[in-house]
């Protein structure tokens, strides 16, 4: 049987540490799949720099890493608002994002779904618009790219739900985008996170894990909140899960929180690999 493969997430690490010392600290602790946050001070995407670039990819090569995906930070960008200017800026910022992947060679370009309007539900219908004209446009640079988008549920965005996913790229004719699930942006919404793995099961290839009480949206050391991880575990584990299950953990500490998470982990039941 084909085990998962557990990577971290530098998101953790991004306002007190530079993206390569990341991953120096993430592979000298023994893991192989890693995850960049591309937000600055610790990734700027938007800065070309060549001495960078390949300092990071020697890092990454040197130690058997595979990059799994850039982000962008939430907080940065909307690819749903109403201002055409904002939603430009936006894909621009996707644009940066897409070749410093290509050049790091990353596997995908993780995307979120804009930001919702919270207060006027109607809103959001229009929206859409914006979101859908604006996917399409990072979609095709990424396929020129060949650093396709991979696409996460996000608690503000306007694909929050398992089935929002589902029904976006059945609709929009990409059918076989793969996903990304973070347990806690579904929690965040109230979604149980083992309906929602199970909704987008064919479509699985990252699992994001770190902890949050019920109704809020954080991203504490797994085993601090209300998330029924041997619920999970037990789905992952009988359907065979092969994909990827990364550690995104947010907190003073972040390495000590990522071993400590797989540790408990193991012991809810979630066998995996760290090669990579």
């Amino acid at each position: 049987m084909t085990l998962p493969v557990l990577g971290a997430h530098t998101f953790g690490f991004a306002w007190d540490c530079a993206a390569d010392a990341a991953i120096e600290r993430l592979a000298s602790a023994g893991y192989r799949t890693v995850q960049l946050m591309a937000t600055p001070p610790h990734f700027d995407p938007w800065r070309e720099d060549a001495a960078r670039t390949r300092r990071i990819r020697a890092a990454l090569e040197g130690h058997g890493l595979s990059l799994l995906a850039l982000d962008l930070a939430s907080s940065d960008i909307n690819l749903a608002s109403p201002a055409p200017h904002v939603v430009d800026f936006a894909v621009d910022a996707y644009s940066a994002a897409i070749d410093r992947a290509a050049e790091l060679g990353a596997r995908w370009i993780c995307v979120g779904s804009g930001r919702r309007h919270a207060l006027l539900a109607k809103a959001n219908d229009r929206l859409m618009v914006s979101f859908r004209d604006a996917f399409a446009r990072i979609h095709d640079k990424a396929e020129r790219a060949g650093v396709p988008i991979i696409l996460e549920n996000h608690p503000q965005g306007l694909l929050a739900s398992a089935a929002d996913i589902v029904r976006f790229l059945d609709v929009e004719g990409y059918a076989g985008m793969p996903v990304i699930y973070d347990v806690a942006n579904a929690v965040a919404i109230g979604e149980d996170p083992v309906e929602g793995l199970k909704a987008l099961w064919p479509r699985l290839r990252i699992v994001h894990l770190s902890d949050s009480p019920k109704a809020q949206w954080r991203h504490d050391p797994i085993g601090s909140g209300e998330i029924d991880f041997a619920a999970i575990a037990t789905l992952l584990r009988q359907r065979g899960y092969d994909g990827r299950i990364v550690l995104e953990i947010l907190s003073d500490q972040p390495l000590k929180d990522i071993d400590e998470g797989a540790a408990i982990l193991e012991r809810q039941g979630l066998v995996f690999s760290l090669a990579g």
